[in-house]
Order: C-alpha cells, then structure tokens, then sequence
C-alpha cells in the first residue's frame, strides 16, 4: 500500500474520532455551567466549521470505501443486525411528528455508521484501539489544561457546582468518554506496549479526570469494568462458552441484585441521592406512558424530545427541559417502538456473543476489546443515553467493533497428547518418512 496513503488515512481516523467525541466545538464556552439553567445556548461559531468537518469526513470515508469495494462489503455483511438499526432511523421520517427532522438525522447517522464500516474494512481492531487512544489520550490532557485556563466556564455551577466538564456541555459527557479513555489505555498497557509508561500515565490521567468530573455513574461503571477483567480472561481457560458464561452471570448478576436489595437506602445516602435517583424514575414513568401510546414504531428518530413534541408533558412536569430520558433503552423505545427497541437488544446480544468467540481465538488483551466495549455500551445506557446517535463515537465504535469480527468457529482448548517415549517418536517419524 502506498506509504503516503497509509500515513493520511491513519492520522484521518484520529481526527475523525476527535470530531465524533463533539471536542471541536468548545461547547463550554457557549452553554451554562448551570445543567438545569433555563438559558438557552448562545451562538457557537464552531458549528460552521464542525458542519464543513463534518462533510469532509464522510464524503472521504465513503471515497475510500468505494475504491475498495472487495474489503468494503467483506465488512458490512458481517453483522446485518447494525444495519437494519441504522436504516430504520433513516425511514422513521415515514411516521414521525417530525419528518424533515427524522430524515436529515437518519441521513447523517447512515453517514455515521459508515465511517464505523469504513474503520473495520481497513484497520485490525488493534490499530483502531491506537488511534482510538491518540484521539481520548488528547481529549484526557487537552481537557485537564483546558479547565485550568477557563475555570469559569469549564466547571459546573448550580446541582453539580464543582464537578470538571472541560470543554463538553456536560461533566457527564466527559466524565463517560474518560470511561472509555480508561479503558483503551489499560488494554493497551497490558498488551506489552512499546512505551507502557505512557499507557498506564494516561490511564491514570483518565482515572484523574473521572474523579474530578464526580460522576459516580462513571466511577462504578470503571470498577465494574475493572472487576470483569479477569472473569473475561476466564472465558479462554474454559472448554465450552456456555460454562463460564452462566458462571459470570451468576457472580456478577447474582452479587449485584443481592447487594442492591440489601444496601438500596445506603447506597443512595452514600451517593447523595433520593430514592427516585434524582427524580429519573418519574421521567421514566412519564416516558414509558408515552412509548404505550406508539408502542412498536415511536416518535420517529430524534421526533421526541423536541419543542411541541411529546417531550412537552415531561418537561412541565420536571420543571427543566432534560434532552433526553437518562435511559438509553427507554429513549430508543421513543424513537423507534418496541420493534426498534428489540433489535437494538438483538444488536447487542449477537455483537457480545461474536465478542466471546473472538476472545477465544486469541491471545492478547486486544481480543478483549470487543467484549469491554459491549459491557461498556450497555451499562452506560441505563443512566445516560449512549445509544444509536448521528455524529457520535460510540455508535461508530459498536459498528466498527461488530463489523470487524470475523466470522470464526469457537476454539475449544483441547488437552494436549502426552509425551510419547523416545523409542515410539523414532517409529512414527520412520512411518511418516
């Protein structure tokens, strides 16, 4: 391959990935630090350039895919359950309060999605996991500095008063990418990297930053992350999937129904929070009556949470206006119905089941990079909306991660015939011979 190409293509990613994470906006500076203030966003100049970003990514990741057309649906067969997600935003338009709306929004995640494509038609899942790390190691020290220079405006005022955003609109938003960031740099730093101080400063940086944003969501979620760790390994040393699958269940499910049933009201006063989780329950009750009144389409995609859209009853009744339901389930339901909602699950399930096949077939930490980020994806989406979304990273890493998953057989960790005497191998190789 021409080294001038391969040098373009690879630094083209990194910045593609910079763009989706919504870094290039500096959205701070044009968003109150108040979450919950009723002043609405000021003018960004950054959204003209981020537009003309936006246009030269896509139309060069959709040239490069044509000029490989072999890799190119070599790649996109391989999971038929991320496309039918992707195309169903795009006819949602058919059926929602919104069409012009649904459509442009369906279009640019079309486009989304095959940027996803294109990174797992041309890059291993251990090169995306480098570039992917250039692009959060940025984001992790560009946000420290940049906080430190325009403390009033990078650091939340109001509820949250204290807690980093950077230069997001939100501490969540950075406080979730510092999750991922977290979790690149300890598989990075546990494959023998080349330069494992810098894989383990910056995981430590990432785990900085979380603190500092005080997202608890973010911190359990990284623990959790780090307590599966070596059960995930264990899924190699076993002869079937299905064994130390039930077995993760069982610990892991088990031990954490049994520990939020027992400790519910110490764990809320341990995070500061009332027994309604900061009145989500209520959205979600709210949201959950709307989803029945269009229950297998929805709204249409992005058609909800609009101004005299079905969003209007929650909004009166939360006294703010939330953009979306804190729930990336509850929130697909909304876009798309029940039927939206069960192929997103399907979605998952297949790309976590293809995960554990994948880790199986080999050896290093990279294997589990597939499998983390579903676990990632999933747990994220109970309290955050971490779902299919236009110009977003993480749905161009759950395609990217699905799409570059080789249909493999599970390899089953057969027991190695014992040592022949001298005299027997001396007779087999004279057979052979």
């Amino acid at each position: 391959m021409n080294s001038y190409l391969n040098f373009f293509e690879k630094r083209f990613t990194i910045f593609a990935l910079l763009f989706l994470t919504g870094l290039l906006r500096f959205a701070s500076f044009y968003t109150s630090p108040d979450a919950k203030s009723d002043l609405p966003p000021t003018y960004n100049p950054f959204d003209k350039v981020s537009s003309l970003f936006q246009q030269f990514i896509y139309l060069t990741s959709l040239f490069l895919l044509v000029s490989r057309p072999k890799g190119s649906v070599r790649a996109a067969i391989r999971d038929p359950w991320v496309w039918m997600l992707t195309f169903m935003s795009i006819f949602s338009f058919l059926w929602s309060d919104y069409p012009d709306i649904s459509l442009r929004k369906g279009i640019t995640t079309v486009q989304t999605s095959y940027f996803g494509l294109y990174m797992a038609s041309r890059f291993t899942l251990k090169q995306q996991l480098q570039m992917l790390s250039w692009a959060l190691g940025i984001i992790a020290v560009f946000s420290f500095f940049f906080t430190l220079a325009f403390s009033g405006i990078a650091i939340e005022s109001g509820a949250n008063a204290g807690a980093w955003r950077g230069p997001f609109t939100q501490k969540n938003l950075l406080a979730r990418l510092m999750v991922l960031s977290a979790i690149v740099f300890l598989l990075l730093a546990l494959d023998n990297p080349k330069y494992p101080k810098v894989s383990w400063g910056l995981f430590g940086q990432s785990i900085l930053m979380i603190l500092l944003t005080g997202s608890k969501t973010a911190l359990l979620l990284l623990l959790s992350i780090l307590i599966l760790l070596p059960l995930y390994k264990l899924l190699r040393k076993k002869d079937t999937i299905l064994i130390p699958l039930l077995v993760m269940v069982v610990l892991i499910g088990g031990s954490s129904i049994i520990f939020i049933t027992e400790n519910w009201l110490d764990i809320l006063a341990a995070l500061g929070r009332d027994a309604t989780l900061s009145g989500r329950t209520t959205l979600w009750e709210i949201a959950i009556e709307k989803i029945n009144e269009r229950y297998w389409l929805g709204y249409g995609y992005q058609g909800f949470w609009l101004a005299g859209g079905g969003a209007e009853v929650i909004w009166k009744h939360e006294g703010y206006k939330p953009p979306h339901a804190h729930n990336g389930f509850v929130n697909m339901a909304l876009d798309f119905g029940v039927l939206g909602l069960i192929l997103f699950v399907v979605t998952l399930l297949v790309t976590y089941g293809r995960g554990i096949i994948w880790l199986r077939t080999g050896k290093t930490t990279v294997e589990l990079w597939p499998i983390f980020y579903v676990t990632f994806f999933f747990m994220y989406n109970h309290t955050e909306n971490t779902i299919i979304e236009h110009n977003s990273l993480f749905w161009v890493l759950l395609v990217s991660v699905s799409l570059s998953m080789k249909r493999v057989k599970p390899m089953k960790n057969l027991p190695m015939p014992p040592d022949l005497p001298l005299d027997k191998k001396l007779k087999q190789k004279q057979n052979s011979e």
